[in-house]
């Protein structure tokens, strides 16, 4: 495809939008396909997008079945994260951004994934950025779907998005990391799902909300002491691994999988060990 310039909404047409929800939610249940809409509600006065000089690839996101779709949910979120990925992050964090993207591009995938029918508040929650930036960024139909590849994808790897696939299929493995301060820091995020899918390959565990909401809880207790800043990928990882282990020990929900003696995980008698890091 060529090459085209990215565009904002601009804060007049935002303005517009934000002071007239129920209308606006309407306009959408009953304009699925398009959005030719706005030129119905935007006055004349006011221009919709300004044109910004970076360019990117153009591109075309496929429509998927319905919000349960996540094959295409995880093939238009790499598409989406390789067409923007060059873009500096004061433009990737833009409310204004977003929502050219959210109208312009992705306006009926958008509402494939978050459909406005589903409660009074879904376009202000999910199109606007109604929370702090970083919370509203993951809120965002189209944005949490570039930022769960980036925060995910793994150069290291020879599929470098196995846990951007991860996440998409279960999106609970990260959506507590996300509202979280650490949520920009990669290796916190990479070495947290490492952990996660380690143990779902060594264990059979029914995988609960409120596991992933007590991980996050563990790594914030280690970025208030300040060990965050000196652990790595692994030392994250073998953290985690030995936390979400001992959870769901401790709750007598876990199975361990038939695995030969030589590939059987170590299961320490004592969980109340110290946890050290790796520092060879």
């Amino acid at each position: 495809m060529s090459k085209i310039h990215i565009k904002y909404m601009t804060d007049e047409a935002l303005s517009v939008l934000r002071g007239n929800i129920s209308t606006v939610t309407k306009y959408m249940e009953n304009n699925p396909d398009d959005c030719k809409w706005l030129n119905e509600i935007i006055p004349q006065d006011i221009n919709l997008y300004v044109v910004k000089k970076f360019e990117i690839e153009d591109f075309e996101l496929s429509i998927p079945k319905d919000e349960q779709d996540k094959e295409t949910d995880i093939s238009n979120s790499i598409l989406l994260y390789e067409s923007l990925k060059e873009l500096p992050l004061y433009v990737l964090t833009d409310e204004r951004f977003w929502n050219w993207i959210n109208f312009e591009k992705a306006y009926p995938v958008a509402l494939k994934y978050m459909p406005v029918n589903k409660g009074k508040n879904i376009f202000r929650d999910h199109w606007l950025f109604s929370f702090s930036n970083r919370r509203s960024l993951f809120f965002g139909v189209m944005s949490r779907c570039f930022f769960r590849v980036a925060l995910t994808v793994d150069d290291t790897l020879d599929d470098i998005y196995e846990y951007s696939r991860f996440v998409i299929q279960k999106p609970e493995r990260f959506r507590n990391l996300s509202w979280r301060a650490f949520s920009g820091e990669k290796k916190i995020v990479l070495g947290t799902l490492k952990a996660e899918k380690r143990i779902l390959t060594d264990y059979k565990i029914e995988e609960k909300i409120e596991y992933f909401t007590e991980l996050a809880k563990e790594i914030s207790k280690l970025g208030s002491v300040m060990l965050l800043d000196v652990m790595e990928e692994k030392d994250i990882e073998n953290f985690i691994y030995k936390k979400y282990k001992k959870m769901f020990k401790e709750g007598e929900v876990f199975d361990l999988l038939s695995v030969n003696d030589e590939s059987k995980p170590n299961l320490p008698d004592d969980d109340n060990e110290e946890y050290e890091l790796d520092t060879e």
